[in-house]
This record gives C-alpha cells, sequence and structure tokens, in this order.
C-alpha cells in the first residue's frame, strides 16, 4: 500500500498499524530477555563481564518495569475508550505470569529472601514481599481473565482498569522494596 500524505485516515491508519506493530516487538523483545543467558555456550559463559545476583535481579526489574508502562498505556486507552489491539494486555500478562511470578519471583523466594530470614535482617520487608507476590498472582489471573475477550462490557472495562491500576501501584512499591533490599544486600555481603 503505497502512502499518501493527503488522506488523513490512511495517515492515521499507518499510524495505528505502527504503534501496534511496535508493541507487539516491544513484548516479543521482553518476552526474549529470560531466555537469552540461556543461549550461551560453554565457552560463552567464562567471557564477558560477570554480574552479581542482585545486579540480576535489578536487571529483571527493568522487564517489569516495561510491562508496568504497557499496562500504563493500555489503562489509558480504556479510560478514554481509544482502540488498540487489546491482545497486548494478555501477552503484557502472560510475560508477567511466566518471567516475572514464575521465574524472578521464585528466585527471590528460594535463594534472597530466605538468606535475609537467615541473617534476621529486614525479615518484615520480605513477609510483606512474600504478601505482595501472592497478591500479584490474584491480580494476573484478573488481568489474564479480562484480556480473554475483545468485546467487554463498559463494567468490565472499568475492572480491568481497577486491575491494571492495583497492580501497577503494587509493584511499583514491590521495585523500591527490593531496591531497599537489594542495595542493603551490596552492603552487607549476606
Amino acid at each position: 500500500m503505497k502512502y499518501n500524505n493527503s488522506n488523513p485516515a490512511e495517515k492515521f491508519q499507518n499510524r495505528r498499524s505502527f504503534v501496534k506493530k511496535g508493541l507487539i516487538v516491544t513484548l516479543s523483545g521482553a518476552a526474549g530477555i529470560g531466555l537469552l543467558p540461556g543461549c550461551k555456550g560453554e565457552e560463552e559463559e567464562d567471557e564477558g563481564q560477570k554480574v552479581s545476583p542482585p545486579e540480576d535481579l535489578m536487571q529483571e526489574h527493568g522487564v517489569l518495569n516495561r510491562i508496568l508502562l504497557i499496562y500504563d498505556n493500555c489503562k489509558n486507552r480504556l479510560i478514554n475508550k481509544e482502540t488498540f489491539p487489546v491482545e497486548i494486555i494478555g501477552s503484557a500478562a502472560g510475560i508477567v505470569r511466566n518471567f516475572v511470578e514464575d521465574y524472578h519471583e521464585k528466585q527471590e523466594e528460594n535463594y534472597l529472601f530466605p538468606r535475609f530470614k537467615k541473617a534476621n535482617q529486614l525479615t518484615d520487608l520480605v513477609d510483606i514481599l512474600l504478601q505482595q507476590h501472592q497478591a500479584g498472582r490474584v491480580v494476573t489471573d484478573q488481568i489474564l481473565e479480562f484480556s480473554k475477550s475483545s468485546s467487554r462490557t463498559d463494567a468490565e472495562n472499568q475492572q480491568l482498569i481497577q486491575a491494571l491500576t492495583a497492580f501497577n501501584i503494587m509493584y511499583r512499591r514491590r521495585y523500591r522494596l527490593v531496591s531497599r533490599i537489594s542495595k542493603n544486600s551490596l552492603k552487607t555481603r549476606i
């Protein structure tokens, strides 16, 4: 299709297609980030810079922060009743489920948090984070459920907006808490 600057409808359609493809590429790239470390050969693992566990956690939080931005964007579009490819919400929630919850949070729960419990440091924060992990899984279930249908009622859209908002508020707070824990572990070498 040849682009015609004089046709506003065509210009809008091209922009919409560009944005849609950009979001899909972004989500695909975010999903692939977690797979990259497994692509190294044995000889490659010894080369390059080693990443400490706290730094690795912080890099993984970068993926989560990108998902939060996607949720913000989708929430704003829902509020403004703008059309957008709704499968983006389900794809982002899938990344949250598979990478953030089933991998990243499990790493924290199995390796990082027990070290703080054993050292009896920041145990209150660890308990809060464990509760947030559980609450986050419940909210992700809601987001996944609401994102299955492209023809939601206004009430269902409001529930989806509330779920996206709740997730983002909780995980932005969570990010600050985990940042404190990670910085503390660097200082105290737990």
